[in-house]
């Protein structure tokens, strides 16, 4: 009898412990979870504050423009502005689809693995619209100094400085939170 009480009471520890293993297992995964979902929240937020504000460039290159009195023909005013609605439609635009793909990283009722993949992908179409707007903003810089009118071309190499600036430190703000995001799913991955 003694032996049939001793594999019962073995049997029950057993249980015990795999179901306290469980729960480590559970709470693990839980700050786990919430140590990625601090940094996406934020990346979601700022995605969708962008998109707000950036309409509102329109108006302000605009009237930038106008207060410099583009001395330079037709064709390159007009340059000039359709560069101006390309590149902010553009910021727009990819504002809205990285907030949604950020929306679409589900930590918690996803795997690890399937949201590291969502993190990398963002990682990807966020650095690509970065080399992009490079592009097009380096474009409407080089209409801005062949006009020939030096206002113009120190209001926009003040606004290539101040951009620059803006740019980089927001770009290190992103890639440091994809960065916490990445480092933290694969430690979670193991």
């Amino acid at each position: 009898m003694e032996l049939e009480e001793l594999k019962n009471k073995w049997n029950e520890l057993d249980k015990h412990v795999k179901a306290q293993d469980e729960k480590i297992k559970e709470l693990t995964d839980q700050v786990t979870a919430n140590k990625v979902k601090s940094p996406l929240a934020m990346l979601r937020r700022h995605c969708l504050v962008s998109a707000i504000f950036v309409p509102f460039l329109l108006p302000f290159f605009f009237w930038c423009y106008g207060v410099s009195e583009l001395n330079c023909p037709e064709w390159q005013k007009m340059l000039l502005y359709v560069l101006t609605w390309v590149f902010v439609g553009f910021i727009f635009v990819r504002e809205l689809y990285l907030y949604f793909e950020l929306k679409s990283i589900n930590v918690g009722r996803e795997t690890a693995l399937e949201a590291m993949k969502r993190v990398i992908k963002f990682r990807k179409h966020y650095n690509g619209g970065v080399l992009i707007a490079l592009v097009m903003g380096m474009a409407m810089l080089l209409v801005m100094f062949s006009s020939i009118d030096v206002s113009f071309a120190v209001s926009g190499t003040a606004g290539v400085v101040i951009g620059g600036i803006f740019g980089a430190k927001l770009y290190r703000k992103y890639i440091d939170a994809v960065d916490e995001m990445e480092k933290t799913l694969s430690e979670w991955m193991g």
